[in-house]
């Protein structure tokens, strides 16, 4: 046990104090772990049972306006953040897809635009928290799902530590630029639908979108696999994890779509 709080110590020492960038000091919420880890913590304990606990004798919010306000503002944000990091990407030298160099390693304009980028990806899956946050208050808990919360919770204390170990870039570059986009269509479908509930029955692309995020899944475990096979500044331990990471993600949504889209549709036609 001593062994492992001293190699966790060295590795907070070594990335937030001895090899912290510089340029990451005067981004919001990225000085100190503590904001992060308060808000997952606090996140997951509000979603897991306090919250619920408190809606129990409650009449449920009404937050119609308030969500469609929040899903447009998430379209545009996910949208500004995934055109300018694609347009950021193509103005890299020597420019290799098959191995994203990390930010920390670029000390160009270039470089200290990916961690902007980066930045704002991270405090996007910050805000992404509110989406429990809504259905418990609309006492929707039905929707609070084991997939929901863990994907959640570990995009954004993920984003955070990425940034602050690698400032941005690399590898999982593409996964914020892919996911962004697959949230554009998402979010655009939650205004579309909460504006005008009724479109709901006539808007047949819903399925569609867990079918993209299996897709989007499936790409990023093959992008995550190149610097095993290439020579590449990316570490190796590293894409593994994350490869990983995607296959557990695409499994557990593969599990959603079939019970949701494929049972269902089964069992109705019994």
């Amino acid at each position: 046990m001593a062994l492992v709080l001293q190699k966790i110590y060295k590795f907070y020492n070594y990335h937030f104090n001895e090899n912290d960038d510089e340029r990451l000091k005067d981004l919001f919420m990225m000085d100190s772990p503590w904001p992060i880890i308060c808000i997952v913590g606090g996140y997951i304990y509000f979603v897991t049972g306090f919250g619920q606990r408190l809606m129990k004798d409650r009449r449920a919010f009404e937050l119609t306006t308030i969500i469609n306000i929040y899903n447009i503002i998430q379209v545009f944000l996910n949208l500004f953040m995934g055109i300018g990091a694609v347009i950021t990407v193509l103005e890299m030298e020597d420019l290799n897809l098959a191995c994203i160099p990390a930010a920390r390693f670029l000390k160009s304009d270039t470089g200290m635009k990916i961690i902007r980028y980066s930045h704002m990806y991270y405090l996007i899956k910050v805000i992404d928290l509110l989406d429990t946050i809504f259905f418990i208050l609309r006492k929707k808990n039905h929707q609070v799902s084991f997939l929901h919360i863990y994907h959640h919770a570990v995009m954004a204390g993920a984003s955070y530590l990425y940034i602050k170990i690698f400032s941005g870039g690399g590898q999982p570059l593409s996964l914020g630029i892919i996911n962004s986009f697959v949230h554009v269509i998402m979010y655009g479908y939650y205004f579309l639908t909460s504006f005008k509930p009724e479109l709901k029955k006539s808007i047949w692309w819903k399925k569609h979108i867990t079918q993209i995020q299996m897709i989007q899944f499936a790409v990023l475990i093959v992008h995550h696999l190149f610097p095993l096979y290439t020579e590449c500044s990316f570490p190796k331990a590293l894409s593994i994890i994350v490869a990983f990471q995607n296959i557990f993600m695409l499994f557990m949504f593969a599990d959603f779509y079939v019970k949701a889209y494929i049972k269902k549709k089964s069992v109705k036609q019994n």
